[in-house]
């Protein structure tokens, strides 16, 4: 059972190929839609805007976002440190990419390849936990996102401490407060995080800005 839970919390950092990646896989689209679409929503995403997505996982998110951006005035954008999801997204945003909508990138955000304030919305969903270096992540994502543009990020704060109770999370370091205190550190306004619902479904929103 320990090698078990051990293969279940590495690939919920870092989704691999074969049996326990597929099952993470199946897990993320059934999981985490009702966040992505949430996400997606607080952005308030305009038809010009460009918007990146840290961790896009199968794409669900991104899927979502393409539909609020008009092609040839605004994008799409996503990067994740998974070659396994980073098929999983090319397959399910085929459409998009070949339109120009989506553009996806495989790496790590510590070091993301976008230029100084050219984002407009940044939105992620059970992502910040398995940054090696919270802060550079943070420092980075305040350096691209434009003045006046909003970072969301969204949890479903009781499944994530039912997950490192199991030992699933234990990759990951879900402390919301860290997180917050790291926005804040590199320049973000934060003013905390919300306790919403989708419908039934009980979620946290931490929006920050750039002013």
């Amino acid at each position: 059972m320990p090698l078990f839970v051990d293969s279940i919390a590495r690939n919920l950092k870092r989704p691999e190929t074969g049996l326990v990646g597929s099952f993470i896989l199946r897990l993320l689209k059934k999981v985490n839609r009702s966040l992505e679409e949430k996400a997606v929503e607080h952005a308030e995403i305009e038809p010009h805007h460009h918007v990146l997505e840290v961790g896009f996982g199968p794409g669900l998110g991104l899927k979502r976002a393409a539909q609020c951006v008009k092609k040839g005035e605004g994008m799409v954008h996503g990067i994740d440190f998974s070659p396994a999801m980073m098929t999983a997204a090319m397959d399910h945003l085929e459409q998009e990419i070949a339109d120009d909508i989506v553009e996806l990138t495989l790496g790590n955000a510590v070091h993301l390849p976008y230029r100084d304030n050219s984002m407009d919305r940044i939105f992620h969903t059970n992502c910040y936990y398995f940054w090696p270096d919270v802060t550079a992540v943070t420092k980075e994502l305040f350096r691209v996102l434009k003045p006046g543009g909003q970072m969301m990020t969204l949890l479903n704060l009781e499944r994530v401490k039912a997950s490192h109770d199991t030992g699933y999370l234990k990759y990951g370091n879900y402390d919301p407060d860290g997180y917050m205190d790291a926005l804040r550190t590199v320049g973000f306004e934060c003013d905390g995080m919300k306790s919403l619902k989708d419908g039934e479904a009980p979620y946290e929103l931490i929006p920050a800005r750039k002013s």
